[in-house]
């Protein structure tokens, strides 16, 4: 008779496996656990990774099903499980757990407006809850003043005095009191910041959960086998995408609303999906069943030269992994994070398409990996060799002494197929970034990432070398000499957000060589990468950016050279 644990170790072997006897068993393996008591967290933790991934990656419609319908006693089967158990799925996502953490303004109050009563101040946690003092001193009408200031009311005591009768939680009440004044929202989000106020956010069936979260009215396919990258994996990425499309605002801010989800039960962070731009939502079709969805950044989140988005990977409407990307000029750096219970799918294939996809939308010709991800300070990506998933893939390191190490390391597993990288190794191969160049990738256009972190030092010298006190006039004094060079005459007629971008990149071209020693058409590209940098949709400002080599180059140079650089 088959036991619970003989059952799961059976269902995570066939999961992967296609066909008409492999679903046969599958079908048979969840009727037993379905009947079956679990009686540790252990076991249905093992069972609900197994529902999801069926759930992702069907290979029938009666297995997809039987699937569904198990997630949805997800919450029950906690339940039943002792109090000393329970506490294990908290931040896993899992329908029933608790996720703690302290979120960001915008996500804090996307919570407080989409679970309601669910999300809560965690005062337990909370060590110093005066820190929301001044947050609060932001929302005091005048009549109220006198008596916060007195000192007689503890933070929290004072919330509960001041929230109003409408407001089911203390955090509904903070993120929606200051409603209507629009000057105080940006301190109020930087005093909320500030204060890192620890949230619990109760699942219960929350739609939101990750045993829920689906976005609605995406075609299911049912999978026959698992896709593998191409044998010439760059060719395809420089391949165009056919299926790409800007979704509309109803359709993005389901994509939205999911992304953000999907990170905040796990308790993790993408700045454009904390942040998203509505009108910048892309919907890559991948086939059989699988999408990425790309996420602009909000335009007052904007980066001064790259170009801030995250994507999230979705499998029959089921989030499965997610990461960051940021075009630079003709260069883009990015990282993959497949969630737990989809490990062992087409991963590789999945993230060669991710990079087909922003290839098609943002012209990229070179993908960095940062060391980080496949292992400098980062055990996980350690443990499970990170590194070689990249370097199958056609990513190399840039220095090379590495590269010289990896291909010795790679012929070894190559000769020996029970061959592993030591921790050793692989540590001292995640010593430098790597890299993936396509066909037509120039040495010349690589833009040292090193030199990002002093843009806005050379922003400053350029603004202190104008001969007046105020920084406002400074500004203006450079906007105005950057378009007088540019032969811009009608600035003034620029949309404002496009003004807003021509102020922020403005000291930065005022530091490079003299303009007026550029061609006419160099200039108009430099006049159309500024003006771009205000579009509604930040993928202008990136394709208009591969355009203006010159400016890069000249940027680059310039910032190498800036005193007390390292």
């Amino acid at each position: 008779m088959s036991t619970p644990n003989s059952a799961l170790k059976r269902l995570r072997v066939l999961r992967h496996q296609y066909g008409d006897v492999a679903e046969r068993d599958k079908l048979m393996l969840l009727r037993t656990l379905r009947a079956a008591i679990l009686a540790t967290y252990a076991q249905l933790a093992a069972l609900h990774e197994d529902l999801l991934f069926i759930c992702a990656f069907p290979g029938a419609r009666s297995t997809l099903q039987l699937a569904r319908r198990m997630l949805a006693d997800t919450a029950t089967r906690l339940k039943r499980l002792p109090r000393s158990m329970r506490g294990a799925a908290d931040d896993s996502g899992m329908a029933g757990s608790s996720t703690r953490h302290v979120f960001p303004y915008p996500i804090a109050r996307w919570l407080a407006l989409s679970a309601s009563s669910d999300v809560e101040i965690d005062w337990r946690t909370f060590d110093e809850p005066w820190q929301l003092d001044t947050l609060l001193g932001l929302l005091l009408r005048d009549a109220e003043r006198e008596g916060f200031d007195s000192g007689e009311f503890a933070t929290r005591d004072w919330i509960r005095r001041a929230r109003s009768v409408q407001s089911p939680t203390d955090l509904a009440w903070l993120m929606t009191a200051g409603t209507g004044n629009a000057a105080l929202a940006p301190q109020i989000e930087g005093e909320w910041d500030a204060a890192e106020v620890p949230l619990t956010w109760t699942l219960r069936e929350s739609r939101w959960s990750a045993t829920h979260n689906v976005v609605a009215g995406t075609p299911v396919a049912i999978r026959r086998e698992m896709r593998r990258p191409a044998a010439d994996t760059m060719a395809d990425i420089a391949r165009p995408l056919p299926m790409v499309e800007r979704l509309a605002r109803p359709q993005a801010r389901r994509v939205i609303a999911s992304a953000r989800a999907a990170l905040a039960v796990r308790c993790r962070e993408v700045n454009a999906m904390t942040s998203p731009n509505v009108d910048e939502v892309y919907w890559c079709d991948l086939g059989e069943g699988t999408a990425v969805a790309v996420l602009g950044i909000a335009p007052n989140q904007r980066l001064t030269l790259e170009t801030n988005t995250g994507y999230l990977l979705f499998a029959n409407g089921v989030p499965i992994g997610y990461g960051g990307v940021t075009p630079l000029f003709r260069q883009a750096n990015t990282g993959i994070n497949i969630f737990d219970p989809y490990r062992g799918s087409e991963a590789a294939f999945l993230w060669s398409q991710m990079l087909r996809a922003f290839h098609t939308l943002f012209a990229c010709d070179r993908f960095v990996i940062n060391a980080y991800q496949f292992g400098a300070g980062n055990a996980e990506a350690i443990q499970s060799g990170a590194f070689w998933f990249y370097y199958r893939l056609g990513f190399r390191p840039g220095v090379a002494q590495i590269r010289t190490l990896a291909a010795r390391e790679a012929a070894r597993m190559s000769a020996d197929r029970g061959y592993r990288s030591s921790t050793k190794t692989l540590r001292a191969l995640a010593t430098g970034d790597l890299y993936l160049d396509l066909p037509g990738f120039v040495a010349e256009d690589a833009f040292d990432e090193a030199l990002l972190p002093y843009v806005g030092a050379l922003a400053a010298a350029q603004l202190a070398q104008q001969p007046v006190a105020s920084r406002m006039a400074a500004e203006r004094r450079v906007i105005a000499a950057v378009a007088n060079d540019l032969g811009i005459a009608d600035l003034v007629r620029w949309s404002a957000a496009e003004r807003r971008g021509f102020a922020l990149l403005a000291p930065l071209v005022a530091s490079v060589r003299d303009l007026r020693d550029w061609s006419p058409p160099e200039r108009a590209a430099l006049i159309a990468m500024l003006r771009a940098k205000g579009a509604p949709q930040e993928r202008d400002f990136a394709l208009a950016a591969r355009q203006v080599p010159r400016f890069f180059h000249d940027l680059a140079a310039t910032l190498r050279q800036l005193p007390g650089k390292c």
